[in-house]
């Protein structure tokens, strides 16, 4: 390995670090220090790389070596075409979480009425934020029981524009805060959608996921006991029990789980709902990951 404190050329130093860790990956952390285009970054390669940065490189790469997300150590991730500030404390957004932006999207365009949004357990703020770019007339509330993961939320707010639109509320799901709020904007010519991408991962699937998400991404944006449905199962109950409290016109809960949960968390909602509609969306994997639930007769 050349000597830390020797400049050395792009192209030799994407070569040295490949051999730790996968080469698209030192490309991305290399861009990132060097705030370059990747595409412009190889386009040049024989530029010569200052020794400061080449020793702060240098340091990400043992680090994604110790399997530290990406998105940890260059502090963003892309949803939904847009960057989010994202860090320990919040789960990274996944591609397959656009989704529930699109089938939101999608019952949107089917009526034009006033719309309230509840984002549950909002994390990064990616499902909120990225809401209320897609929808301007919309009133967002989004929700998280952790003050470090609505910090970030209200950061990507900022960043993107968007603070008016959102309010931002610790809340255990549906505790008193969140219910006030919602009992105070529902209205009989108002629509309610419901977002929820909650822990549904089952304690054991820790024994098998990649080191990347075990051990850096927060387990309670993760796990949730044995089945991984404590915390849905919770929330529905919840809302079974309290959405005839509001004057909403109507509601959608949509909500994120994961595939082999389909048939379990069908039961639940049937139970809970009974006169639900009640539709399964699959990703662009063809993999059952959101649940459409419209209740009726609330």
């Amino acid at each position: 390995m050349p000597d830390k404190t020797t400049q050395i050329t792009i192209r030799a130093l994407l070569s040295d670090a490949s051999r730790a860790v996968a080469r698209h990956e030192t490309e991305i952390l290399l861009a990132h220090i060097l705030h370059r285009d990747r595409v412009l970054l190889l386009a040049h390669d024989d530029t010569s790389v200052k020794p400061a940065d080449t020793k702060r490189f240098r340091m990400l790469v043992a680090k994604r070596r110790n399997h530290v997300p990406i998105a940890y150590l260059t502090g963003h991730k892309k949803f939904y075409e847009r960057s989010f500030t994202v860090n320990k404390h919040v789960l990274i957004p996944r591609p397959e979480t656009e989704l529930l932006i699109e089938r939101v999207l999608h019952r949107l365009r089917e009526k034009k009425r006033t719309t309230i949004i509840w984002d549950v357990g909002t994390g990064s703020g990616a499902i909120a934020v990225t809401l209320a770019k897609e929808i301007p007339r919309a009133a967002i509330l989004a929700t998280d029981v952790s003050t470090r993961a609505l910090s970030v939320a209200r950061a990507n707010a900022k960043r993107l524009g968007v603070t008016r639109s959102i309010t931002f509320l610790k809340s255990n799901l549906l505790q008193p805060v969140a219910y006030r709020w919602l009992a105070k904007h529902g209205k009989k010519q108002t629509r309610l959608i419901i977002t929820a991408n909650l822990p549904y991962l089952p304690s054991s699937d820790k024994k098998v996921l990649q080191p990347d998400v075990v051990k850096y991404e927060p387990a309670s944006a993760l796990f949730s006991g044995s089945d991984g449905l404590l915390l849905i199962n919770r929330f529905l109950r919840q809302l079974a029990r309290h959405l005839p409290d509001w004057r909403y016109h109507d509601a959608a809960i949509l909500l994120e789980f994961d595939p082999p949960q389909a048939a379990t968390l069908k039961k639940i909602v049937r139970k809970l709902f009974p006169h639900a509609s009640v539709t399964i969306h699959r990703d662009l994997a063809g993999r059952n990951r959101v649940m459409e639930i419209i209740p009726t007769g609330f």
